[in-house]
């Protein structure tokens, strides 16, 4: 028996995803209902940082907003794909919507591309919850909080070039071509990922440095005593 073959809008137009269903939400309905979650997150991300045991700078109350923001949209978004990409295409939900309009940039979040799936499934265990330790660490004033943030960084640069460069050695060949797919979708959408996070890999070895360099200079005084 032939397979069937089920038409959708996806990149290679002839990948298989048999299981395919239209969205419920468009493209307006979809972007209102990702903003407002996002919106949502930064007035808890203000909330707490008015609770936050010293006055922060402008620098770590972006900081923290940025890593509410991202430890929600890995832990919920990514890990909903990562439990739900072998039916994901067919599922009629709100986050499933998400994913079907995202999936115009790329078309491996509905065909359970292992790379994908895997990559998806570390950002959102281990990205979410050194996320959610680094914000605790500026609203603490905890100094856990520059090895959070490194790590947290580090992860997500390393995991966002890799996911665009596999596209990119593919000939871009998951990704619709329209332009507001392409560069509205693909790159404009995981540029923060990339731009953010090297700022903040920078900005925590700068401090780490710092303190070794206080520590050594106060373990030598203390020798020389």
């Amino acid at each position: 028996m032939a397979d069937i073959i089920v038409q959708h809008p996806y990149y290679p137009q002839n990948v298989p995803i048999p299981h395919y269903v239209v969205s419920k939400l468009d493209m307006g309905q979809a972007f209102l209902t990702l903003g407002s979650a996002i919106a949502a997150i930064m007035v808890v991300s203000g909330l707490l940082i008015g609770r936050a045991r010293n006055t922060l700078s402008c620098k770590d109350k972006f900081i923290v907003v940025w890593m509410l923001v991202c430890a929600g949209i890995h832990i919920v978004l990514e890990g909903y794909f990562s439990f739900n990409h072998g039916t994901l295409a067919g599922k009629q939900t709100i986050m499933a919507d998400l994913w079907r309009e995202y999936a115009h940039s790329d078309s491996r979040y509905l065909t359970s591309d292992p790379f994908t799936v895997i990559m998806e499934g570390i950002t959102a265990v281990f990205d979410g919850s050194f996320a959610l330790v680094a914000a605790y660490g500026i609203l603490a004033d905890s100094p856990i909080r520059h090895p959070a943030q490194l790590i947290t960084s580090l992860a997500q640069l390393y995991g966002d070039v890799l996911y665009m460069a596999t596209n990119y050695m593919e000939g871009f060949r998951y990704t619709n071509p329209h332009p507001m797919y392409f560069y509205g979708y693909f790159v404009l959408m995981n540029l923060p990922w990339i731009v953010i996070p090297t700022y903040l890999i920078i900005d925590s070895c700068k401090s780490i440095y710092r303190g070794m360099l206080i520590a050594q200079r106060a373990t030598s005084i203390k020798k020389a005593e």
